[in-house]
This record gives C-alpha cells, sequence and structure tokens, in this order.
C-alpha cells in the first residue's frame, strides 16, 4: 500500500484532486505504519526483548540529528525551532533510541503548540546527568492531567480532535528513557506551555554522536538521472513476493540506466546472477529455500560475486536485524516498506562508480 500509493502521488496523468487523494493516502499509510511500529516496539519493551548499545554519545550530535529530521515538519506548522548549544557534552546512552524519544517530544511539542509558536531545545550537564529539555508554547497541561500522560492510549480528551495521535508516544518513550537508566518528566503551566525532558547518565568520553550503520541517516534526496545513461546496469532483485517484484519495477521505470532481472527464491537467484554477473543485487532476507544470508554468502564465495554490492531488503527494521546485516557484509540495509526517494538514492549511490566506470 505504501509503496504503491507514492507510485500513484507522482504520477503527472493524474489530475490534482486525484495527486491529493493519493497524497491523503500516503500520509495515512504513515501514521499506521507508525501506529503499527510503536504498539510492536512497546510490546518488545514490555517483554524484555529490547538490545540497547549503550555508549558514550555526543550531545550535540543527536539534537542536530533530530532537528534535521523534525525541521520539515515544524515548517509545515509555521513553529520556528530553536536548538541550543550542547558544547562537548556527552551522554552515556543508546543513540537510536535517545534520538526516537526526542524526535517523539519535538513532534508532540510541534503539534500541540500555537500558530506562530516556537519549540526550544536545550542540553545541559546536572552532577552526573545529562538533562535534554524541549519547551514549547502551546496550551499548557492542567495540573490534574498531568499524572496521566505517560499512560497508554490516553491522549487526554485529544481523540476526537484533527490532531492525529496513538496514544503510545510518551508512554513509550518512558519505557525507553528508563531502560537507559534514566527519567523523564514534564512541568507546565496551563495556558502558558509546557517543557518535557529527559535526563540519562552522563559520559565523561567523547561520543560520536551516534548513528546507524551503513552511514545510514536521512537520504530523502532524490539524486537524479546521470548524465551518462549509456550504460546500463543490471540490477537483480530476489524477492519472492510478487506484489514487491511490482513494486521495484515500477520504481526503476523513471530509471533508464538500470536492467531489472529478477528471482523467486535464493538458490534460483544464485544461479541467475552466476550467469548474468549483475552489477548490484537486492536479496530479500526471508527467502524460501535458502534465506539472504545464505544468498551473501554464496555469492561471496564465488569467482564472480567478490565485489558485486549486494543490498539487503527487509521488513524487519529492528536495531539487532540492522547490526547482523551489517556484520554479515551487506552493502546496505534497506527497510519496507520502502521510502521510494531514500531507496533509490540509496541505489543510485551504490551504483555511482559503475556509471562513471
Amino acid at each position: 500500500i505504501h509503496g504503491f500509493s507514492q507510485l500513484l502521488r507522482e504520477d503527472e496523468d493524474l489530475t490534482a484532486q486525484q495527486r491529493d487523494s493519493a497524497a491523503e493516502v500516503v500520509r495515512a499509510g504513515d501514521h499506521l505504519l507508525s501506529l503499527v511500529n510503536e504498539v510492536l516496539d512497546l510490546a518488545r519493551i514490555e517483554s524484555g526483548r529490547v538490545d540497547l548499545s549503550i555508549e558514550p554519545v555526543s550531545c550535540a550530535g543527536v539534537l542536530s540529528e533530530s532537528a534535521k529530521m523534525i525541521e520539515p515538519f515544524a515548517d509545515k506548522y509555521g513553529i520556528r525551532l530553536e536548538i541550543g548549544e550542547a558544547g562537548g557534552l556527552t551522554m552515556q546512552a543508546d543513540a537510536i533510541r535517545v534520538k526516537q524519544v526526542l524526535v517523539n517530544l519535538l513532534s508532540n511539542a510541534i503539534k500541540y503548540n500555537r500558530p506562530g509558536g516556537s519549540v526550544a531545545v536545550a542540553c545541559s550537564r546536572r552532577d552526573n546527568t545529562i538533562r535534554i529539555s524541549v519547551t514549547d508554547t502551546g496550551e499548557g497541561i492542567p495540573e490534574q492531567k498531568i499524572g496521566e500522560l505517560f499512560t497508554q492510549f490516553n491522549r487526554l480528551g485529544r481523540e476526537s480532535g484533527d490532531i492525529e495521535g496513538t496514544g503510545i508516544g510518551l508512554a513509550h518513550s518512558k519505557r525507553l528513557v528508563e531502560l537507559m537508566d534514566g527519567s523523564i518528566g514534564v512541568e507546565s503551566v496551563y495556558g502558558t506551555g509546557s517543557t518535557f525532558w529527559i535526563e540519562v547518565p552522563a559520559s565523561e568520553e567523547t561520543g560520536d554522536g551516534g548513528g546507524s550503520p551503513f552511514g545510514a541517516g536521512s537520504r530523502g534526496e532524490d539524486l537524479g538521472e546521470s548524465e551518462d545513461t549509456r550504460k546500463q546496469i543490471t540490477v537483480l532483485y530476489i524477492e519472492d513476493n510478487p506484489a514487491a517484484v511490482r513494486l521495484m519495477e515500477q520504481m526503476l521505470i523513471t530509471r533508464a540506466r538500470y536492467r531489472l532481472v529478477t528471482a523467486h527464491s535464493g538458490s534460483l537467484g544464485v544461479d541467475i546472477a552466476e550467469v548474468e554477473h549483475p552489477e548490484v543485487m537486492l536479496v530479500d532476507i526471508n527467502l524460501p529455500g535458502i534465506d539472504g544470508y545464505e544468498v551473501l554468502r554464496r555469492v561471496r564465495e564465488s569467482e564472480w560475486g567478490r565485489e558485486i554490492p549486494v543490498i539487503a531488503v527487509s521488513a524487519n527494521a529492528m536495531d539487532h536485524a540492522v547490526k547482523r546485516g551489517e556484520n554479515a557484509g551487506f552493502t546496505e540495509y534497506v527497510t519496507k516498506p520502502f521510502d521510494i526517494a531514500n531507496f533509490l538514492a540509496t541505489l543510485d549511490e551504490v551504483t555511482a562508480g559503475l556509471l562513471e566506470g
């Protein structure tokens, strides 16, 4: 649904009204995906099945990356974003999870703000802890309702309003912060605004700003067509889901330099690769027969496939799954549902050197 609706939204043959309708489908898909991910992650936390990577993390890096992620959202609502200086402060935490919590707090501060309002983010050290605070100029929260804030599926009466939400985000954030030996809280003046804060242990070491494997981050820009489209690059996509294959075909229609070859099983894919010698491979992890990791192993052990870029494609976006992909030797790890612009940018990056050759 998410992939094909993105394609539909960009169809130039649609009327303006039809494109608006397609955009609504995409927006609703984003909201539903967020809800499903939060529910699943919350269930994993409560069952004790969450692996954290606790290490020194740069406060400045976390603030900068979180701000980049949320800036388009702030622009949409007309909210001014003010990010304070963090100096050389570092925290002992999981970088990805801290950003997840911070982006959730920022999102709420923007959504529940007043027109033309602002959101300020500050970072400071208090004894052996690092405090990150998010202050908004919204309506504030009545004192009698503050105790209900961090409970699941409770939106404090906003359920029937026009602002989307799940009622899970703050409960989710609270559990994540507590797993990092931290705490979360709020100070609010009704009619004036609120300040949400998190505190996590400080670190004396220098952090690298966190981040995710494979140099991930926002790849939202579309690199566009290369000037040299005379050379076609063969892309082998090993995928057993016919709908996913059709989506890939539609995505690559806009890239004349790519020639797509597909296989519905891992063993067949390896056989085809041995004949075709593709310049790049896309491999679904959960395949019938041999899985994506076994495909990667066989490709790397062959005479012809030692240097071929192999991109993992998976619906499993959990940290441990991504790290396993990195350790296995995949060139990149792309998650489903596809963000089409990000995916095409990743593919363009991986094949940029081939076009120059």
